[in-house]
């Protein structure tokens, strides 16, 4: 082995007991770096090798000083940076924002945020694939950058959502200018492994301070900006200020008709399938609510949530699905003993005080074992409530089967964590589906799994479309998963547990 060899042998050993402290701002970061104590003597034997090697014809410690400094960059580059299109992710933009913020407070300066995403993504990656899907996103991030000023920052959230900061910039004349600018360059053909492609951009805007000074609800509002410029067709932007009347009377007639279709009962549940990877074959099923409109437009739960908030329907919606789901557990367990129904507590119920007595009761009355019915929380009712992770330690004392859902999107909460028996983890569909298209993203999903694995939980993949993703998470010890592969959602009165 080199001297220089040596030298990387060591980083690499050194690379797992650093000390990385990163401050984080909109044009730069600070970066200090300690090593760790055990290779001192080493590096200081090797640096004294070098220099004997080398004599005056270089400064060895600056040389290995600049070669740490090189690799420390690479890693805080990693950690910041999308690895797919090299823009910022979502985590760096967020504190790139909160700068932005302070610096604006500070000197009254204003700045403007765009929320874009894409036209007809979803089907160029269904119609050729998850790698033109993954090129496209890489050309489109070239063009926006390019589109936008000097100084301007694109990230990207995920998917295929971008997010730009217009630094020191409110007036609209500008703001549309570019926007045309960003609308005409993203929507010029793309040729990519001998394919055509097309795609367009919709964008919302919202404006620091005029719309908001929080963070959160500046992200929010241009959001909301870009739902309406999707509704009105392709390649429009909309700034969240000319939108608001709109936003509120969609809002108040959803709500009526949401008001209405409860009273009537325009409701009904249906069953996704979960497959046992190992044995290939149905094991169990995940209970899903769904809205019917007038018009015969199905919207699945959890996308009318905040509408069952606002209705004050919430504690009759949760009990129907929870009596229905132990009814039909009931009814498949009858065929199959071994059959396992999960069901989401929603929060009208995971907010009462009485939420275990509850689901035990139900579990009794429908003369069920707590091992056939599997009562289903997300990661942010557990972050978010207080008080539910002493009643997910208090539901699995009584004997109550726990799952945790929406692994992956949201932050996990060791310490609550460690206080609980957990049973399954289902990962977040969206986030499973995105970071199964990069390298560093399955590493993630394969963390995850093996963090499953010792707290002697299963894990459930969702949204699997395909053989390859089935035996890919397969290979990594996934037990559970369901998607189209094997079966749509099927309704709860036209399943058939003999005839899957």
């Amino acid at each position: 082995m080199n001297d220089f060899a040596q030298l990387d042998a060591l980083h690499a050993k050194d690379t797992e007991k650093l000390s990385l402290k990163s401050e984080r701002r909109v044009d730069s970061s600070a970066l200090s770096i300690h090593h760790s104590a055990n290779h001192t003597s080493h590096l200081q034997r090797l640096m004294a090798k070098l220099q004997n090697q080398f004599s005056d014809s270089v400064d060895v410690a600056y040389l290995i000083e600049t070669e740490v400094k090189h690799r420390t960059a690479d890693l805080a580059k990693r950690a910041n940076y999308d690895s797919l299109t090299h823009l910022p992710n979502r985590a760096y933009f967020h504190d790139m924002l909160e700068d932005l913020i302070q610096k604006s407070k500070q000197n009254a300066l204003p700045f403007s945020l765009l929320f874009l995403d894409l036209d007809g993504f979803k089907r160029v990656n269904d119609s050729l694939g998850h790698h033109i899907g993954d090129e496209l996103l890489r050309h489109v991030s070239g063009r926006l950058v390019a589109a936008v000023r000097e100084g301007d920052i694109v990230s990207r959230l995920g998917g295929d959502e971008f997010v730009i900061l217009l630094a020191e910039l409110n007036q609209r004349s500008e703001i549309k200018t570019i926007c045309r600018r960003i609308i005409d360059e993203v929507a010029k053909s793309y040729w990519l492994d001998g394919h055509e492609v097309r795609t367009s951009a919709s964008i919302g805007i919202a404006i620091y301070p005029n719309d908001t000074v929080i963070s959160s609800e500046l992200i929010e509002k241009a959001d909301q900006a870009l739902y309406v410029s999707k509704t009105g067709g392709k390649q429009i932007f909309r700034f969240y200020e000319e939108v608001q009347q709109q936003l509120f009377e969609q809002t108040h007639k959803n709500l009526t008709d949401f008001e209405k279709d409860v009273s009537e009962g325009r409701f009904h549940i249906e069953i996704e399938p979960q497959i046992d990877l190992k044995q290939n074959r149905m094991v169990g099923g995940m209970m899903v609510p769904y809205w019917t409109q007038e018009g015969g437009k199905k919207i699945a739960f959890p996308d009318w949530e905040s509408l069952l908030v606002q209705s004050g329907k919430g504690m009759s919606v949760a009990t129907w699905l929870l009596d229905s789901a132990c009814f039909y557990a009931k009814k498949w367990t009858i065929v199959d003993a071994e059959f396992v129904v999960t069901v989401p507590i929603l929060d009208a119920l995971a907010l009462r005080d009485d939420l275990v007595t509850l689901l035990i009761d139900k579990l009794q009355h429908a003369q069920l074992m707590p091992n056939q019915c599997q009562f289903a929380f997300s990661m942010e009712q557990l972050e978010k409530q207080d008080g539910m992770a002493k009643k997910l330690a208090a539901l699995s004392a009584a004997g109550g089967q726990i799952t945790l859902t929406g692994l992956g999107a949201n932050g996990l909460n060791l310490e609550a964590l460690s206080a609980l028996s957990v049973q399954e983890f289902k990962f977040d569909e969206a986030w499973l589906q995105q970071a199964m298209q990069t390298s560093s993203g399955q590493k993630w999903v394969q963390a995850l799994i093996q963090l499953g694995k010792s707290l002697d939980a299963c894990m459930i993949a969702t949204g699997i479309s395909s053989e390859v993703e089935a035996n890919q998470l397969k290979s990594w010890g996934c037990q559970l998963a369901q998607g189209g592969y094997w079966s749509p959602a099927i309704g709860c009165e036209q399943f058939d547990i003999n005839n899957f």
